[in-house]
């Protein structure tokens, strides 16, 4: 069993413990309320039984969250981010929302996104390559990613497949309705996914997997971008920041390139280039103070 099973088993077991309780706890207070004046001998065993009732999950609670700090990479929680853009043919995809009135994320209690293009890590780390890879990422919102393929999780509703309305930011969107992206579409029992492979076409052009992460240079308030060979294995960076210096994923289905135009909301605001296109007011360009440069020249 890996440190991040681990994780996820301790967890578990935490949450069957507090429902256990709970029921256990209804019981011996009807019980109390029955038995109160017919066996008053019993009323120590029973208020001993309520105490350890209350005072056992939480004991379990306190060891297994100093066991997994102890244990975890990151020595205690982290709230860490990355943007994430997904892109197929040159339309900007939108990954599935949250369902059920009580949901706001998509993905686990803490790998997730918010409806919002964000990765969100959020909670004790304990192996980086794995928690914070952006396989695990693309695998708990219910899609999939490897070096020659990506599954893009896409909500039930046809219409919230495209991109669109506030949605989009700087960057153009494509022609690509939801019609043409059905081509792509397999099912599977969390709901539809665009599964894209190297050797399908886009436009009837060939098309591969491309992915590229913008980093940031906090010394010189300039970023660079890097084609990734192996985009499962990418570990986000150890940033809370939504922006920079936090990183940018853009996830690509496209004819092969070696640099890509799209970029995400928090940097091209900011882009002394692009920050125009991106919405900001040209008496508000002030604000607009990083640029991007090669890689081996960011230093």
């Amino acid at each position: 069993m890996t440190s991040a099973d681990l994780e996820l088993q301790i967890a578990s077991q935490s949450k069957q413990i507090v429902l256990v309780a709970a029921l256990l706890l209804v019981f011996l207070v009807i019980a109390s309320i029955i038995l109160r004046d017919r066996a008053p001998k019993l009323k120590p065993w029973l208020f001993g039984l309520l105490s350890a009732t209350l005072i056992i999950p939480t004991l379990f609670m306190i060891i297994s969250t100093i066991f997994v700090n102890t244990k975890s990479e990151s020595g205690g929680p982290v709230h860490w981010h990355a943007g994430i853009e997904l892109w197929a043919c040159g339309t900007e995809l939108e990954l599935r929302n949250p369902s059920g009135a009580l949901s706001n994320k998509v993905g686990t209690s803490t790998y997730h996104e918010h409806n919002d293009k964000y990765i969100h890590l959020e909670g004790s780390v304990m192996e980086k390559r794995v928690d914070a890879s952006l396989e695990k990422f693309m695998r708990v919102t219910g899609g999939n990613i490897s070096k020659s393929s990506v599954g893009i999780p896409l909500s039930i509703e046809e219409t919230t497949w495209i991109t669109q309305g506030d949605k989009l930011d700087g960057d153009q969107q494509g022609t690509m309705s939801s019609e043409m992206l059905k081509e792509y579409i397999i099912h599977s029992t969390e709901g539809p996914v665009a599964q894209f492979t190297n050797s399908q076409k886009c436009n009837d052009s060939p098309a591969e997997l491309q992915t590229f992460v913008y980093k940031f240079n906090t010394a010189n308030n300039t970023y660079y971008q890097r084609k990734l060979s192996n985009p499962s294995e990418y570990i986000m960076s150890e940033e809370s920041s939504l922006g920079p210096p936090s990183d940018c994923v853009i996830i690509e289905f496209d004819t092969p390139k070696e640099k890509t135009n799209k970029l995400c909301e928090q940097y091209g605001v900011k882009d002394v280039d692009r920050c125009l296109d991106f919405g900001v007011k040209p008496d508000k360009k002030q604000v607009c103070n990083i640029r991007e440069v090669a890689e081996n020249s960011n230093d």
